[in-house]
């Protein structure tokens, strides 16, 4: 569906140079040496032993196919071949299971008309997000399904990094700066288990292409000015307020035991200009649309990447192949609808993805560490989403997480209890404008607090839905 999601794709099947290259160099194939080959167009003689892959996204198959040109693929060459046909984010095709009446111009059904180009052509589609729940879509999928591996089941089995909610009433400089610090020594837990040449990526969020310019500048500026009183100074505070996290309350303990010096010349050392990018997304492509772009964030996994921090107004959700990214930062002020959070679950779940470094000199592509008695190298496994502390959000990011399988959990050793209650409706029409009312002439807040637990423990009649109550009442 993007330029973006081909040049991924060249990288998987085409670049054998790629660190992205999904095959042993030579393939073989039961006993067979085979050649995966690029075209624009298929060959009316074909070579034994090669396979011909036309990679493009469906918008330029479209118009290539609907305007005949010199050199241009048309309906009467597919005729004569055989094809396969592998579509990537299948979701976009599916138009007439949007809709009633499919226009004959719509992307699924060019697919249709090139896939009955020849009675043996086969089409594959590979999607994370299908609607099966939904009448039109069950009807086209209900006896075409393959095989359906849900996000919940596959994060459970391992094969992603587990996925912890910071929320936190920080402003956006002491996020970055709780964020390069457990970047950092995330680093050093790698360092001191012999594991060579770990990388994790930080990627700062924003709402804007302004702001994100502004916060990746305020991110410089704050490393480029921290010494050591700046340090002690911000990891004395912040351990010094209950933010509940396990993770943190653990991280400002290991600083503060560090050298600061030494600290200060790391952090200068790896988060700089040079290692820091600021990607500007396109309304076609995303961000992945500015070539340079697309090769430093597609390989940063490689050794010779220096890049550690990411600024985007992040349109990632589709294109972009990242392991060692583990934390993402929320920074500004945003919506906090369903249409954001379920953007910002999409991104959370492709940073989801499991980073296969090697340990003991081994390479695994699954969690291994989910035993272990150690906590802290299950942050080499885990992926740190630092966000508000909103009930509004927080309840929205929840149900985008739920509507997608993503296994979340909060990094609080804070628990509360969640009651569901539904109030009469004497209490809804007379009771709560009372208490609207008594708010405004500023009584004591106390009261207002005493007056309406009272008056809602009197006229609840059963716990179903409505209102949520904690059993911390000083924290409603």
């Amino acid at each position: 569906n993007s330029n973006a999601v081909v040049s991924k794709t060249r990288d998987n099947f085409i670049n054998d140079n790629s660190s992205k290259y999904l095959f042993n160099s030579p393939i073989n194939i039961d006993g067979r040496r085979v050649e995966i080959k690029s075209v624009d167009r298929f060959t009316s003689v074909q070579e034994p032993g090669i396979i011909y892959m036309k990679l493009t996204t469906i918008q330029a198959l479209s118009n290539e196919l609907g305007i005949v040109r010199e050199n241009g693929l048309t309906y009467e060459e597919l005729q004569k071949n055989k094809v396969v046909i592998l579509a990537d984010e299948a979701h976009h095709f599916n138009a007439s299971t949007k809709s009633q009446k499919q226009e004959e111009n719509s992307w699924e059904s060019l697919l249709d008309k090139v896939r009955e180009c020849n009675s043996s052509n086969r089409q594959f589609e590979f999607t994370a997000t299908i609607d099966v729940d939904k009448p039109l879509v069950y009807e086209k999928y209900k006896d075409k399904i393959v095989y359906k591996y849900d996000l919940n089941r596959f994060m459970k089995d391992g094969y992603s990094k587990n996925v912890y909610r910071l929320e936190a009433d920080n402003d956006d400089r002491s996020k970055m700066m709780n964020a390069v610090l457990l970047s950092q020594y995330r680093k050093r837990i790698a360092k001191e288990n012999g594991i060579d040449d770990f990388k994790p990526v930080i990627l700062f969020k924003s709402n804007r292409i302004a702001a994100s310019e502004n916060a990746r500048n305020a991110f410089l500026e704050m490393i480029d000015k921290l010494d050591v009183f700046k340090l002690d100074e911000f990891l004395k505070e912040q351990n010094s307020v209950d933010l509940g996290s396990t993770t943190l309350k653990s991280m400002y303990t290991y600083w503060q035991e560090q050298d600061s010096a030494q600290t200060v010349i790391e952090l200068k050392r790896d988060f700089k200009p040079m290692t820091t990018i600021n990607v500007n997304d396109t309304s076609k492509d995303g961000i992945l649309g500015n070539e340079n772009d697309f090769k430093k964030l597609n390989t940063l996994e490689d050794t010779n990447n220096p890049i550690r921090a990411v600024f985007a107004v992040a349109k990632l959700t589709e294109g972009w192949d990242v392991l060692n990214l583990y934390d993402i930062v929320r920074l500004g002020e945003q919506p906090v609808s369903l249409v954001q959070t379920n953007s910002e679950a999409q991104l959370i779940g492709r940073g989801a993805r499991y980073n296969p470094f090697e340990y003991n000199g081994e390479k695994s592509y699954i969690r291994r560490f989910d035993d272990s008695n150690d906590p802290r190298v299950k942050l080499l496994e885990s992926l740190h989403y630092h966000t508000i502390n909103d009930s509004k959000y927080i309840s929205n990011l929840l149900k985008s997480f739920n509507k997608m399988n993503l296994i979340s959990e909060s990094d609080s050793d804070k628990e509360y209890n969640m009651y569901y209650a539904k109030v009469k409706d004497k209490f809804k029409f007379f009771y709560f404008p009372v208490f609207q009312f008594i708010l405004k002439f500023d009584l004591h807040f106390y009261l207002c607090h005493l007056l309406l637990t009272v008056l809602f423990v009197n006229n609840c009649k059963s716990f179903q839905e409505q209102i949520i109550v904690q059993d911390n009442l000083s924290s409603t």
